[in-house]
């Protein structure tokens, strides 16, 4: 039986867990990915957009989950490596301008 995002927000209402780990153990890797959804998008599923409250909401579970789960590094909002700044990398920043055309008319 696949439990949705909606069915399990909805358990947590009814029967609120007693501590933070009962909390946890609750969110499933998928509930878990459907949240990271749900707050990319702004929406539980194409007709209802979350509020503002379930948004930090859902934030929170997701930080909660993610501290948990994850590795420092492989969690939501972790900084990008610092090779990818590096100096001495094969990328180089290209700037583009516009510049003015003359009237042809």
């Amino acid at each position: 039986m696949i439990v949705t995002l909606d069915e399990t927000l909805l358990d947590f209402l009814e029967t609120p867990p007693c501590t933070v780990e009962m909390l946890i153990a609750r969110i499933s890797p998928e509930i878990y990915e459907r949240l990271k959804e749900a707050i990319a998008l702004g929406r539980w599923n194409e007709q209802e957009r979350m509020s503002k409250e379930q948004l930090n909401q859902c934030m929170q579970l997701l930080i909660l989950y993610e501290a948990h789960h994850l590795e420092s590094h492989e969690r939501t909002g972790t900084p990008l490596k610092a090779d990818c700044q590096n100096k001495n990398s094969s990328f180089k920043t290209i700037t583009i301008m516009q510049t003015q055309q003359e009237d042809k008319h």
